[in-house]
Parts: C-alpha cells; sequence; structure tokens
C-alpha cells in the first residue's frame, strides 16, 4: 500500500513549474530515520504550501540528502479546506498548523478523489446537533461525509459520526476516531473550559461553547466555521483528557546513553509574546549566551544550551510556568540568532523538529525541581536517574509521552559509595579510612536535589559548601553520641528553662530533643505536600491562639481584669499567659489555677466542630486531651472562636514556626502519611557505638526500622514518657551513622541496633590518586599496605590504619607529611592497639623507627627494696621510638650490618625491608 508523506513548503523554489516536480532537500539526520526512510517509488507525497497543495509521486530518494517527486498536480486549496476534505481524515492529523514537521500518513489516502473532491470543492462540514429528530429534519440539506456529533435525551455527546445517503454511519473502527468528550453535557463541556488556564482569547473555548448552548437552544443545529474551531472544542485532550477513547496511544520514546533530555523555558520576562510566537512557528529555541548557572555548579546555562545539548538529544519547551509547547528533538547546532537585534545581544538559537505537542493547557503544579516548569530556571538536563518521575509528574500527564532508557543504561547517579535502600546505616571501619568524611557525600546523595544532582562531587570545597547549606536549612543534622548522652538528650526530656527576669521561679518544661525535633521538621514536609483542610485549620487556629494569647497578655500587663464565659453561663478569671504561652485560669472564689496549653486545644479546635453540641463537657473533652480542667479549656477555646480576627490571616503562609510545624504534626493521623514521600532529611550519628544506644533510643529502637515508619503498612506509634505525646518516625528521616571499629567491633555491637541498621564497610583505600607520591622510592600506598598486612597478622582488619593519615595538601612534602602523621596519628594509635607493646610495634615499623635501650645496671639499677623478682625485671628489654622531628640522623644496630646511621627516609625503607647502606 502507498505511504503518504505530509509536509509544508514555504520555499516554493523546489517546485519547478515547468517539469512539474519538487525536489525536497533535508539533511535533518532523525527526519531521515523517523520518517523520510520509510518512503520507496511510488509511494505519495503532498507539499501543502499558504493556498495550494502541490501533490506528486515520489520518483527517486536520494538517502540522507532529497526526495525527487513527479507528475506535481497543482491544487488551489487553502490550510482551512485541506483540513474540510473527507479523504484526508483531518481528525487524524490535527498536528497540520503553521509549524508541524514532515509525517506519514497514519491512513493510506485515495490521491484520485482527494484530488477531485478539493478541485469540485466537495468539503465537508462539521455539525452538533441536538438530537436525532432533528437531524433527520434538516439532513437533506447535508453534504456525503460531513461529521455530526448528536446529544442523546439526556444532552450528553454521542460520538462523531458521518452523514451518508442512508443516515448516519461510524467511522470505520481501525481509525479509532472520537471525540474527547463523548458522555459530557454541555455544562460540564463548559465548566472544564473555564478551568482551564489558555494561551490567549484566541484559543479560549468558553466563549464557543456558550453560543454553543446558545444556538442549540433556538435551533437546533450549531455548525462549525473550521475544522480547527470543531476539533478544540471537541478534541482537546488539554481540557478534556483522553475521554472515552484512547484512540491516542503513549507515546514511547527510547532514549540511546549518549542521549538527553533537557528543559527549554523561553519565559515571558525576556521574550515578547510576538517573538515566541516568531520563535515557535519556525522551530526554534533561544536562550541567551550569559544565563546564569543554577546553584553551585560551575557550569552556565548558556554553556549547557550552546555546548553540553547536541543535535538528537529531546528537549520540553515552556513559557515559564504558564504553558508548555511541546516536546521536541535538536536539530541543529548552536547559532547566533537571526531575529531582529537578538543576536546582536547575545542570544543564541537552534533549530527542532516537534515530536509532541502538549495535550494540556494548565500549568504544571507539581513537584518542584530544576527541571520542572515551576523552577526559575532556564536550560536544564533531566538527569538520567530521574527520567521515570520526570515522565509520571509531566511528560505523560501533558505530552502522553514517555522516555525510557535501553536496558543496558544505568540510571544511578555518581557516588563516592553504593546508594543503600535502607533508611538506617553505619559506616563502619578503622580509623582515618574516611566514615565521617563519607557522611557527608552520603547525606547529599539522600537529599538529592537539583542541586546535588548537578554537584561536581569532585570538587570538595563544592560538596562540604552544599552540605553546610543544608545544615543551615536544618535538612541536616550532625550530632556525636559520647557516654553522655542520654534519651533526654536524644528524645524528650524535663528540662529547667532559664527564668526571662531575675526573682522569677525556675521552671521546669518538656524540652524535645535532637531526633524527635528532625521528626517534626521531616513529617512537616510530607503534611506539606498536600495542604490537607486538616493542615490549613491547625494552622488557622495557631493564629488565632497567638493573636487572642497576646491580645489577653497586654490587657493583664496593663492591670486589667480578664473574664471568660463558661459553659454554664458564669465566667472564670484569666490570671496570666505564661511564658510558654499557655493560659493560665483560675474560678472566681479557687485558690487552685489551671493551665490551658495550645497544643491540647488545637486538638479540641480540630475534633470539636461545635461547642453547643457539647452534653457532658467532662467526659467529652477527657476522651480527647484527658485532664480535669474541662471547663477552663471550653472558656478558652469558645472566646477564641468568638472573637474577630484583629490580624489578617495569610493563607500562602510559608515561614512556619517551630510550634506550628509541631500542632500540624500532632494533628495528623497514621493514615496521613500514606502514599506520601516529603523531601528528604538526613541525620547523621558521627561515632554512634561510643554511646550507650539502647538507652539513647530507647523504644525509638522500634520505631526506626523501615516497615514501622509512618507511612508503611506496619507503621507504628508510641506514647512518649514526659509529654505523652503520640510519635512516629517519618519515612522521610534517614539516619546514617560512623562507628570506628577500633572502638568496638561490629560483633560487640547493642543486637538490637545492627538488626535495625545496614552496614557498609569503608576500608583503607589504596588506589587513591592522592597516594601515589614517593618517598623512599616507595608509593605512600605501598607502604600503608605493608603496614595493615603487619597489623591484621598482629591483630585484625579491624585495626588497620587509615588512608586519611597518609593524604598530603600540595604545600607539604612526602617527608614533612609522613613525619608528622607517624609521630601524632600512627605511632599513638599503635600504642593504643597494643597497650605499649614496643615490640609489636617494632614488627609493624621495623627497627627504623623502634630500637632497643640499653640498661646500665650501676646508673640505672633498681632503688634498694628487698623485691624476689627484680632480678628479672632486670633482664627485661626495654624499646624506645626513634624520634626524627628533632633529630633528622640517627645511630641504630642492624644485626647484619652493625652500627648504621639513618634518617627517616632510611626508616621508611627499613619499615618496606630495603637494603641500605
Amino acid at each position: 500500500m502507498a505511504k503518504t508523506l505530509l509536509t509544508r513548503i514555504s520555499k516554493l523554489e523546489q517546485y519547478n513549474i515547468a517539469n512539474k516536480t519538487v525536489l525536497w532537500e533535508d539533511p535533518t539526520e532523525s527526519r531521515w530515520v523517523n520518517v523520510y526512510g520509510q518512503l520507496e517509488p511510488n509511494d505519495k507525497a503532498i507539499f501543502i504550501a499558504v493556498d495550494k497543495l502541490l501533490i506528486g509521486t515520489v520518483g527517486q530518494v536520494n538517502n540522507r540528502q532529497s526526495i525527487l517527486c513527479n507528475n506535481i498536480e497543482e491544487v488551489i486549496c487553502s490550510n482551512d479546506q485541506f483540513l474540510q476534505l473527507h479523504e484526508i481524515y483531518p481528525e487524524l492529523i490535527s498536528r497540520v498548523k503553521a509549524n508541524f514537521q514532515p509525517f506519514i500518513h497514519p491512513q493510506t489516502i485515495n490521491i484520485t478523489q482527494l484530488i477531485a473532491d478539493a478541485n469540485s470543492k466537495q468539503f465537508v462540514s462539521y455539525y452538533i446537533v441536538s438530537g436525532i429528530a432533528k437531524y433527520d429534519q434538516f439532513s437533506f440539506s447535508l453534504k456525503i461525509n460531513d461529521r455530526i456529533i448528536l446529544l442523546n435525551t439526556t444532552n450528553k455527546f454521542i460520538n462523531v459520526k458521518l452523514h451518508s445517503a442512508t443516515g448516519l454511519i461510524d467511522f470505520i473502527p481501525t481509525l479509532n476516531i472520537g471525540i474527547s468528550v463523548e458522555g459530557l453535557t454541555l455544562d460540564e463541556v463548559l465548566e472544564k473550559n473555564k478551568s482551564i488556564k489558555r494561551k490567549s482569547a484566541k484559543s479560549n473555548n468558553v466563549n464557543r461553547i456558550q453560543n454553543i448552548k446558545t444556538t442549540l437552544a433556538e435551533s437546533g443545529i450549531y455548525k462549525f466555521n473550521t475544522f480547527f474551531s470543531y476539533y478544540d472544542a471537541l478534541y482537546n485532550k488539554r481540557v478534556y483528557g483522553e475521554g472515552s477513547h484512547t484512540g491516542s496511544l503513549i507515546n514511547r520514546i527510547k532514549l540511546k546513553a549518549n542521549e538527553s533530555v533537557f528543559k527549554i523555558s523561553m519565559s515571558g520576562k525576556d521574550i515578547s509574546l510576538d517573538s515566541f510566537n516568531h520563535f515557535v512557528e519556525n522551530n526554534l529555541l533561544v536562550v541567551h549566551s550569559e544565563t546564569p548557572a543554577k546553584g553551585t555548579s560551575y557550569q552556565t546555562q548558556g554553556d549547557t544550551f550552546a555546548k553540553q545539548m547536541k543535535i538528537g538529544d529531546y528537549f520540553y519547551l515552556c513559557r515559564g510556568n504558564n504553558n508548555l509547547e511541546v516536546i521536541g528533538k535538536i536539530s541543529s547546532e548552536t547559532a547566533k540568532c537571526e531575529h531582529d537585534d537578538f543576536g546582536v545581544k547575545g542570544w543564541l538559537q537552534r533549530s527542532y523538529e516537534i515530536i509532541e505537542e502538549a495535550i494540556r493547557e494548565d500549568s504544571y503544579q507539581d513537584v518542584k525541581k530544576w527541571w520542572t516548569p515551576n523552577d526559575n530556571s532556564t536550560c536544564i538536563v533531566i538527569p538520567k536517574h530521574e527520567i521515570n518521575e520526570a515522565n509520571t509528574h509531566l511528560f505523560v500527564p501533558f505530552f502522553n509521552t514517555l522516555f525510557e532508557y535501553e536496558e543496558n543504561v544505568s540510571t544511578n547517579t555518581n557516588s563516592t559509595l553504593p546508594m543503600d535502600k535502607s533508611l538506617n546505616q553505619i559506616l563502619y571501619g578503622p580509623p582515618g579510612t574516611g566514615k565521617t568524611y563519607n557522611t557527608i557525600n552520603k547525606a547529599l546523595e539522600i537529599i538529592d536535589e537539583e542541586e546535588e544532582k548537578n554537584l561536581n562531587w569532585i570538587d570538595r570545597e563544592n560538596v562540604k559548601s552544599l552540605f553546610d547549606k543544608r545544615l543551615d536549612e536544618g535538612r541536616i543534622v550532625f550530632t556525636t553520641f559520647h557516654q553522655s548522652m542520654s534519651y533526654e538528650d536524644f528524645i524528650e526530656g524535663i528540662k529547667p528553662i532559664e527564668p526571662e527576669k531575675e526573682g522569677d521561679p525556675v521552671i521546669y518544661r518538656v524540652e524535645l530533643g535532637i531526633l524527635r525535633n528532625l521528626c517534626i521538621e521531616a513529617a512537616f514536609a510530607i503534611a506539606q505536600l498536600r495542604e490537607s483542610k486538616t493542615t490549613e485549620e491547625v494552622l488557622d487556629f495557631s493564629i488565632l491562639y497567638d493573636n487572642f494569647a497576646e491580645g489577653i497578655d497586654e490587657k493583664i500587663l496593663n492591670g486589667q481584669k480578664v473574664e471568660l464565659e463558661t459553659k454554664t453561663g458564669g465566667t472564670v478569671l484569666v490570671e496570666s499567659i505564661s511564658q510558654q504561652g499557655n493560659f493560665i485560669i483560675k474560678h472566681h472564689d479557687g485558690t487552685r489555677t489551671y493551665t490551658v496549653s495550645k497544643a491540647r486545644l488545637t486538638k479540641l479546635q480540630y475534633a470539636i466542630k461545635n461547642l453547643d453540641d457539647i452534653s457532658n463537657i467532662n467526659n467529652q473533652f477527657r476522651e480527647i486531651i484527658g485532664g480535669s480542667n474541662s471547663s477552663a479549656y471550653w472558656s478558652v477555646l469558645n472566646a477564641i472562636r468568638n472573637v474577630k480576627p484583629t490580624k489578617i490571616i495569610d493563607k500562602e503562609k510559608r515561614n512556619f514556626t517551630f510550634e506550628e510545624k509541631k500542632e500540624v504534626v500532632l494533628s495528623l493521623s497514621k493514615s496521613d502519611y500514606k502514599n506520601k514521600n516529603g523531601k528528604p532529611f538526613v541525620l547523621i550519628i558521627d561515632e554512634i557505638n561510643r554511646g550507650n544506644v539502647s538507652q539513647i533510643f530507647g523504644e525509638l529502637i522500634t520505631l526506626i526500622e523501615c516497615d514501622k515508619r509512618l507511612g508503611r503498612n506496619e507503621a507504628l506509634e508510641v506514647t512518649l514518657p514526659y509529654s505523652k505525646d503520640k510519635f512516629g518516625v517519618p519515612s522521610n528521616l534517614s539516619i546514617v551513622g560512623t562507628m570506628n571499629t577500633a572502638d568496638r567491633s561490629v560483633e560487640a555491637l547493642d543486637t538490637a541496633l545492627r538488626r535495625r541498621f545496614s552496614f557498609v564497610e569503608i576500608l583503607p583505600n589504596y588506589e587513591l590518586e592522592e597516594l601515589n607520591y614517593m618517598i623512599a622510592g616507595h608509593k605512600a600506598s605501598s607502604i600503608l599496605k605493608t603496614m595493615n598486612s603487619r597489623i591484621e597478622k598482629l591483630l585484625d582488619k579491624d585495626h588497620a590504619i587509615g588512608h586519611s593519615y597518609f593524604i598530603k595538601n600540595e604545600e607539604e612534602s612526602p617527608t614533612e607529611k609522613l613525619i608528622y602523621s607517624f609521630y601524632h596519628n600512627i605511632i599513638p594509635l599503635l600504642k593504643e592497639y597494643f597497650f605499649g607493646d614496643f615490640g609489636k610495634i617494632g614488627l609493624v615499623l621495623g627497627n627504623g623507627f623502634v630500637r632497643k635501650t640499653e640498661w646500665n645496671k650501676d646508673t640505672d639499677s633498681f632503688a634498694d627494696f628487698d623485691y624476689e623478682s627484680a632480678s628479672e625485671f632486670e633482664e627485661r628489654e626495654i624499646y624506645e621510638i626513634i624520634d626524627f622531628r628533632n633529630t633528622p640522623k640517627t645511630l641504630i644496630n642492624i644485626r647484619s650490618k652493625g652500627e648504621v646511621e639513618v634518617t627517616f627516609e632510611k626508616a621508611i625503607k627499613l619499615l618496606m625491608k630495603d637494603n641500605i647502606e
């Protein structure tokens, strides 16, 4: 069956009128792969000009260069009329707009019939009819193949049908043509269009749908002026989705390892609407050459566009977050922009071909990344490991398109250590192997924001700078366990609060610890994902409470008496507002005071919609908050609800106080965490095995398990002993610990801790480039490896020497570095490892560093004392460490050579068992 190529022709010089040929020249590689390569001689081609069609037969295909079409027939036909030719099946080629790309028609076209219909002006029309009776009344005036959309008896749209000599008939089923509004009423169609933000008034369907309603009510028949108005009103997937028809299957794009997908934004801040339309109509992307870098990246976005993006890469185009346009494929190198004075001002351009147009016109409102439309970025590559996330949130819903990398393409991010799926990890190993150093990388990998994805991991200064930034933001918290660390420091405890002024009594209150504070921040991040009505109510009430308490406190300070109504019609006195912001309430004839706390009052606010419905205040309040001061709580809550706010509550408030976050979190139930993944938080616990883990974690040793986290199927909460709050650990909090195996081996670690953490061993790395420097004829890495093999033989690998002690800075010489490390780090470690046994230290370092000292019985003898074993000690050998810091040379005795003068370098040679003179 012959195929038909459709393409727009703007350069009519390609058309030879005399010979009736079109020499179509297009060197674009991707079009030859995806379109032109399918053509063979005798296939058909339709070249669409401004006011005519050039229709001919493919004669010769010159691969990757040109196509020669013969027997060109010139047909006078405008673009609108072309889309009213039944034989072209316009519903299948809605892409034919001013900027469409060449494509092969999905159906076999009867070219002879098409030309005959065009020449005889047999253009179909498009109608909506109020019912079958109305259709029967005016069917005599219709043309064959006119499109008819009926409303049924419940005023819902029925799928499009064709008018024929015998009445209405369906399209051929294999065409799978269907309107997107099938099953909807006109009112529902109108509401959907009202809810969509359109690019311009010209494309606004609201007036058109209202006009359709009016016309149908008056005459029962509505005729569309153009195909595009018909298609936009009834098929627009941007507005209606896929409707009941799924003829448009997801477009799957296979990506090779060297292909990337970019975001390109041509914002209205920099590019006028007229210029933007010019670029879109001519398939041009423009980015300013000096567009700055994002975050801490060293590569500017201008360089990303000019140098990193290459021909064959994909992109999606948006105009800020106002609307998304197309997915395209880059088809040219970077050039100076030719439009107006853009090039003079530093703008660059690239050509592209359209792969898919957006199916929606509403703005993007999902997760925010550097590559999403709602981020203030211009040219950003989408990391390979995030392409699935981009599919879910962006490409499928807005373009009906799915990008897939070939199966052998890794989508993992680069990292110093392999990523572990466990939420709880311990990096363990000997001292100096970089455990704490690697927690920085590990924490940033877990945070996984755009700055992390674009981070140059080799640039340590850059990495540390970003880590410090995350510490300041509260996304990462660093702490060190020690023997004095307690449950009260880590979870919560009762602690004294310093009085505000001298003479005030010391008060005690529950203070939150390191882990609980971070859990609240992490849980609030989950609550923020889709701010529920509950969350909004809690935040609104928090502001109301604070405003009310502030006003009451001011009245009391001014000497005013403040009374609040009770449930029974009487009043209670507000004695004061405490330092914690609680109401201190007292009855008129009593001496006892009652505390009304913000946290408990928030629970009542959320649980009780109408205070008038309360019949038994004590029982009903105690079921919610416990305690015995129900009347006081009723009075304060009633007063807050009845007061007129003096400050406007800002619904868009985002700088929440920690107390507000805590109140939101306390209002959440376990079900509120289901299927929600908030932004990650990381707790780094250095030297985790130096603390009493069972005592520090307490009951939370269970809650940190992955399947016991909030949001998981086996989620658990406990009631904390001091605050009595319900508490669980959210699933977006990761714990990364470090453990020095020279202090305590993994096997000796608390069993409960071992079971809940995964362990990543960090061993000395002898392959580091920083250890390639030479000293005494040996690489530093070889010296380290030799020492560690001896230590492992004498002790075990847990007591190895870490590579960090051998890494020098650029200013240091190898000798300077190792002298410092040997005497400040390595030798002290060996003394600790071997409990001062210099003989074993000598087996590791050799006689260039350890030597025997002579015992002179005359001058160095013991004091006179009757001790029967004294003679044994006199025979005992004594060793000393040779110190090259102050004495660059010294004499030692070597068994085979006698007395030899050595330097530090010669001592290293002896360590490596080299012969020395």
